[in-house]
């Protein structure tokens, strides 16, 4: 008989992903019965997807100069984050620059020509729009933008999850992640010191009570109002998976010097570009071979 600790694993779909839920050293029932709570709060949280039809983002998206909606308490902290990492960046991420985001989308990989009508419309609509949320209500003071969180959606969703996971089922020992965009650990099963996360194809680090997210799609500068590709993967280490996913996001807009000087303004997070550049926590961990 082995004496390794009982790992439940469940998965759902939402948000375009493979959602993972993998609880340990708990009965199996109530494992379960958690995990189909958790993905409830998924679904909740998925509905504030730009994708989501008849969601609150595209209600708030359609909303006309002047006009004025209602906004959940999941909306209003998802904009909070997003308006605290535009700051942070220079305004190289921003989550309403929702017609720059269309007419990348829609351009594929043609060759981009600075003076094309469409791209030149987009920055314009950037520019002159403006949403604002206070309180419960967002507000189209001029219309032209539009909200998009797609970018830090998933590690928003992970944070919720753990949270009700901990404070409502009383579980302590889970992983939970979103296909390989993003993984939060919270305390490792048995007596291990850390739940074993892969890092690329061959290598792994060992993670208890942090998040590691991790990105290789392309970003809208919305600064600039170009496209930022990757030459691979960047990862981000922070102990939200909200956090580590906006520093992925980041990571992939900045300057190396810039993506070390955002990390540093924070404590307990770092950054791995894809020139293997390692700045703040991550650069105490080991990074393994995988057994």
């Amino acid at each position: 008989m082995s004496d390794a600790p009982a790992i439940h694993s469940f998965s759902h779909d939402a948000l375009g992903s493979k959602f993972w839920v993998r609880i340990a050293d708990e009965d199996a029932v109530y494992a379960r019965n958690a995990a189909e709570a958790l993905f409830q709060r998924l679904d909740e949280v998925a509905a504030l997807d730009v994708s989501a039809e008849a969601g609150l983002v595209g209600v708030v998206n359609a909303l006309g100069a002047g006009a004025t909606t209602q906004v959940t308490e999941d909306f209003r902290a998802l904009w909070d984050f997003a308006a605290t990492l535009h700051d942070d960046t220079g305004g190289a991420f921003d989550c309403l620059a929702t017609p720059l985001f269309q007419y990348w989308t829609a351009r594929g990989e043609a060759p981009f020509d600075p003076e094309d009508r469409r791209w030149a419309d987009a920055m314009r609509a950037c520019r002159e729009g403006r949403l604002v949320c206070e309180g419960a209500s967002v507000t189209c003071v001029r219309a032209g933008r539009g909200v998009d969180f797609g970018a830090v959606i998933r590690g928003f969703a992970l944070d919720r999850m753990a949270d009700l996971l901990e404070n409502t089922w009383g579980i302590h020992r889970a992983l939970i992640m979103a296909s390989g965009s993003v993984t939060l650990t919270l305390d490792p099963p048995g007596d291990s010191n850390g739940w074993r996360i892969g890092v690329g194809t061959d290598k792994e680090m060992r993670l208890c009570r942090y998040a590691l997210a991790s990105r290789s799609r392309a970003l809208v500068d919305a600064r600039a109002g170009i496209r930022v590709s990757p030459s691979g993967p960047v990862r981000a280490l922070a102990t939200s998976a909200l956090e580590a996913q906006g520093l992925a996001a980041a990571s992939v807009l900045l300057s190396a010097p810039e993506v070390e000087d955002l990390v540093n303004r924070g404590c307990s997070r770092g950054a791995w570009l894809s020139d293997g550049t390692k700045s703040g926590s991550l650069g105490y961990y080991e990074i393994a071979d995988r057994a």
